[in-house]
């Protein structure tokens, strides 16, 4: 019998099977793009806002009891009358989104949907311009999000189809890699918080679009370092340990915030819209009475607070710095504002452990101040793998890789001692509960078999 095949028919299969990689793998890159192309847009618009707030509070501290209420007012009106699920940080929405991706589409489609990306990147903008502690990168994941979904949504449909919970895993993989241009971080967050019940889903989803989102966000904005490069030295176990008992306090500290954040939102949860926009500029005048009383360290995001200290570790810093931009972003927040908690929370951190190194002798603030970062992240987040790398990426500060390791392990056990769950995980579980009715009784509480 004359064994002899067609070189036509021999490639047939092999042309298949690139056809079938195509159709699987392009919807992850053409959403990858257009995250990387919104969170340049993103970071762009963010930093303006940022310069216009700094530009309103050098002219006279006055002013902030009158633009901080209105600003926090101005985005939370936004979400009320225009996207609700556009609220908050981003991130919790991004999760029960996960939670719910094959059960109710339609719940998905709100919660990632047009309304929420236009709407949180507004909003957002919005809560910086007016003076509020807050950050971009949390809604950028909700952002990334839903230009995951909607890709998926209105991709041409095939014999394949893509995995909706996939699809959304990857975008906030992406969303988190091209806010802090930290692909390893992006990667790891993915697994370690978002994933958490979703890893058999994980697939080379999430590498493609990180990867996609990494090398266009550096294309356009070159390979930058979200903070700064440090040059450090190894350090001795014996420093590593002492610096890990300090993050397991500030690890507590964060745990404490992410609390308090949750109770008071189920508090608001329960006024009329009246009420609210009262509690709301409550909130606006207590932010502005920080920044009357400290000053303009204790407004936006804090990512040229965390630059600052690092560039100048000598000069003293009290605990007030630290105190002022935990009770600003916990104000912020709880004022039913769009922003995001990613980046305050790593200032706070940074200025507790500068705060601290002054009392222990030898200790290197550089040092501290990351592993304050690490600390204080771990604890809201509950994330210590995620904390270390993003601190790692961002800063190319490896040489103390043992001393963060450290910080995150037993920050996360403390934080642990204050709220077995996590700030982003109560969040999540009262959007889904809300949305099917529930109430939030500790039986269906996340993480409460744990």
């Amino acid at each position: 019998m004359n064994s002899y095949i067609p070189l036509s028919r021999a490639l047939v299969p092999k042309v298949s099977a690139i056809q079938e990689f195509a159709i699987k793998i392009l919807p992850y890159w053409v959403a990858a793009t257009l995250t990387a192309l919104a969170s340049y847009g993103f970071a762009k618009a963010f930093s303006y806002s940022e310069h216009i707030a700094a530009q309103w509070s050098t002219l006279n501290p006055v002013y902030a009891f009158a633009i901080i209420p209105i600003g926090l007012c101005a985005s939370f009106a936004l979400t009320y009358f225009i996207s609700p699920q556009a609220s908050g940080s981003g991130i919790p929405q991004l999760i029960a989104s996960l939670e719910v991706a094959d059960k109710d589409p339609t719940f998905v489609d709100r919660l990632l949907g047009w309304r929420v990306l236009f709407v949180k990147f507004l909003a957002t903008c919005v809560t910086v311009i007016g003076g509020g502690v807050s950050g971009r990168e949390g809604p950028m994941l909700q952002i990334s999000g839903a230009i995951f979904r909607l890709t998926q949504k209105y991709w041409p449909k095939s014999k394949f189809t893509i995995d909706p919970q996939s699809m959304i895993l990857a975008g906030g993989a992406a969303g988190l890699a091209s806010a802090f241009n930290t692909p390893i971080g992006g990667v790891i967050f993915a697994i370690e918080e978002l994933a958490k019940v979703h890893i058999s889903r994980i697939r080379t989803s999430v590498f493609h679009a990180v990867i996609i989102a990494g090398l266009l966000t550096q294309a356009l904005m070159g390979n930058y370092i979200y903070l700064s490069r440090l040059s450090l030295e190894q350090y001795s176990l014996k420093s590593a340990f002492v610096l890990a008992f300090a993050a397991a306090g500030i690890g507590m500290i964060g745990a404490a915030f992410g609390s308090m954040i949750v109770k008071a939102n189920d508090l608001r949860a329960a006024l009329s819209l009246r009420n609210r926009f009262l509690m709301t500029v409550a909130c606006g005048l207590v932010v502005a009475t920080l920044f009357y009383f400290t000053s303009s360290d204790s407004l936006g995001s804090g990512r040229e607070l965390i630059q600052r200290l690092m560039e100048h570790p000598e000069k003293p810093v009290g605990p007030e710095l630290g105190i002022a931009r935990v009770i600003g972003n916990y104000f912020t927040y709880i004022g039913g504002v769009v922003g995001g908690i990613f980046a305050p929370s790593l200032a706070s951190g940074a200025a507790f452990g500068a705060w601290l190194s002054q009392y222990v002798v030898g200790a290197n603030p550089e040092v501290w101040i990351l592993g304050g970062m690490v600390a204080f992240l771990t604890g809201v987040t509950r994330t210590p793998f995620t904390s270390l790398v993003l601190v790692l990426e961002m800063t190319d500060s490896h040489g103390i890789i043992l001393d963060l390791m450290l910080a995150a392990i037993l920050a996360q056990g403390a934080a642990r001692l204050v709220d077995p769950v996590s700030f982003y995980e109560h969040m999540a579980h009262r959007i889904v509960s809300a949305h099917k009715g529930l109430k939030h009784s500790p039986e269906t509480q996340p993480g409460a078999s744990s």
